[in-house]
């Protein structure tokens, strides 16, 4: 099965990626696929047609967030040029072993929702992530607006999961979710 962990930046899906990875759960960060999809020159190449922040044959990210993350279009043309290639790498991941995934997503798109037997949304109110994103990254308020913003709202992201978990309380209430959705995936 494979599963997607979903929600707005500083929601918290890495740590629910970590308490997953600690109980034997095999797991994939998606954006370290990313990564390596950005080193390809088919896609570098693609980047610089569309977006034209290529420089010295490298993808100038701040450069291709600023557009994206303020223009809703040009967000679905990256997603609709980046998640094939995610997606395509996360299955041979998933087919070399056939168990369980737990695949965590930043840029969750509905277009995606069927590449998933499963859908967990991790949900944090609005100013426990700023605040979560500013400890982390040491980003703006401004530039975190324009991120969170660019992505689906809780609500729209909710209508598609099939698990929601709530990150405000402590570590030990979010493990406690994490181990009622393994059990009931589990029956």
């Amino acid at each position: 099965m494979k599963i997607a962990v979903i929600g707005g930046i500083g929601s918290g899906k890495s740590k629910v990626i970590s308490i997953l990875s600690q109980y034997g759960e095999r797991v994939c960060d998606c954006d370290k696929i990313y990564k390596e999809v950005c080193e390809s020159p088919d896609y570098i190449r693609s980047i610089d047609e569309n977006f034209h922040t290529v420089k010295d044959g490298r993808i100038d990210k701040k450069a291709l967030a600023s557009i994206v993350f303020s223009d809703k279009e040009k967000l679905g043309l990256l997603n609709s040029l980046a998640h094939p290639l995610v997606l395509k790498a996360l299955d041979r991941i998933y087919r070399a072993d056939s168990s369980d995934i737990f695949a965590e997503i930043s840029a969750f798109d509905v277009k995606i929702k069927d590449s998933f037997d499963t859908i967990i949304l991790v949900r944090s109110q609005r100013a426990t992530r700023v605040s979560r994103i500013k400890d982390r990254d040491g980003h703006s308020d401004d530039y975190i607006n324009l991120i969170m913003e660019s992505q689906l709202s809780d609500e729209e992201m909710e209508s598609l999961a099939d698990f929601v978990i709530v990150n405000d309380a402590d570590e030990q209430a979010l493990e406690s979710q994490v181990e009622w959705i393994l059990q009931w995936l589990k029956k």
